[in-house]
């Protein structure tokens, strides 16, 4: 239990760096990437509607649930069977704060191959959508976005953007993926998983599987694919969690079912697929065998140094914590 409590410190401590400043570009960035800035370029059956579309879901910090009524309203306000597929695709894969954290928890490789996964992925779901479905029906005349303004200047609104809203949206996922990634390296063995299924597209297929029906955002499923690295999984079946996990739930195949119908969803199921096992292969191809994200080790070495946890490791711990629990308690 100690072990496991102290794991999630120094995880939640590693993380937290990356998170506050994901969190700070986020808000930042939410000035204009709104609503209506969106929704005025999602309209028409065009290529160019379907890369903007996937394009800029991939910055958006938003879930594969909280994607569903912006989705929906951009369907509902004209926004092509494409174009729509395409964003809810790209979106919930990746964002700006889950690049950051990627980054520092599980490097280079990863932090470039998520977000070009939800860009590509997004756009092949866009093509393929328009291409089965048809011609599309007549779709109707964009809606007037009203947004209000309420006469905060820019920082202020961004501050709330990225440390309120954003935490308050993701910061229990963040905590629950540290003390599940904490637990793995606790009670599983080294190279468990490795040892029992030895095969990388079983490792594949099983970790797709798990993530599909599992409701977990872009950022918290760093931590929780670093544990099962930690277990023995291997870098392209992590790299098929990250996708498959963050980008698709129950609800997401759901909401595509009723905005788009039975047929553009099996389409957006088939592409999330064959793009995750796709990318889990080409980053099983490029990093060597055996290969360890830098966060692990890191863990590793606060875990089992002489002298307990450093004051370092503490206030970045604490810091992030406190951000997220402000932003739960703030009205």
């Amino acid at each position: 239990m100690i072990a496991t409590l102290t794991r999630t410190w120094v995880v939640l401590s590693e993380m937290s760096p990356w998170v506050l400043g994901g969190f700070a570009v986020a808000g930042v960035v939410s000035l204009w990437l709104n609503a209506g800035v969106v929704r005025r370029h999602f309209r028409g059956k065009r290529f160019v509607s379907i890369l903007k579309a996937a394009a800029l879901g991939v910055p958006l910090p938003v879930c594969s649930c909280g994607v569903i009524p912006l989705g929906a309203s951009l369907r509902q306000h004209g926004a092509g069977k494409g174009a729509t597929a395409a964003f809810l695709m790209s979106t919930p894969q990746t964002g700006l704060d889950s690049i950051a954290v990627t980054y520092g928890l599980m490097g280079g490789v990863f932090a470039i191959m998520r977000p070009l996964a939800a860009l590509v992925s997004g756009l092949a779901c866009g093509w393929a959508v328009d291409a089965f479905d048809g011609p599309n029906a007549a779709e109707p005349p964009p809606a007037e976005v009203n947004e209000e303004e309420n006469g905060r200047p820019w920082w202020s609104r961004a501050f709330h953007n990225g440390f309120v809203v954003l935490p308050r949206s993701v910061g229990g996922a963040l905590v629950m993926g540290a003390v599940i990634s904490a637990a793995i390296m606790t009670l599983v063995p080294d190279h468990f998983i490795a040892e029992h299924i030895s095969n990388r597209l079983a490792q594949m297929a099983l970790t797709l599987a798990f993530g599909v029906p599992v409701y977990i955002c872009s950022t918290a499923a760093v931590p929780f694919a670093l544990g099962l690295l930690a277990a023995g999984l291997s870098p392209g079946a992590a790299m098929v969690f990250l996708i498959g996990g963050p980008g698709v739930s129950a609800s997401t195949l759901l909401a595509v079912w009723r905005l788009m119908g039975l047929r553009s969803m099996v389409v957006y199921l088939v592409v999330l697929a064959a793009f995750a096992f796709g990318f889990g292969l080409l980053v099983d191809a490029l990093l060597p065998a055996g290969w360890l994200p830098p966060g692990i080790r890191v863990v590793a070495d606060h875990v089992h140094g002489e002298g307990g946890l450093s004051w370092m490791v503490h206030l970045k711990a604490a810091l992030l914590v406190l951000v997220m629990a402000g932003a739960k308690l703030r009205k």
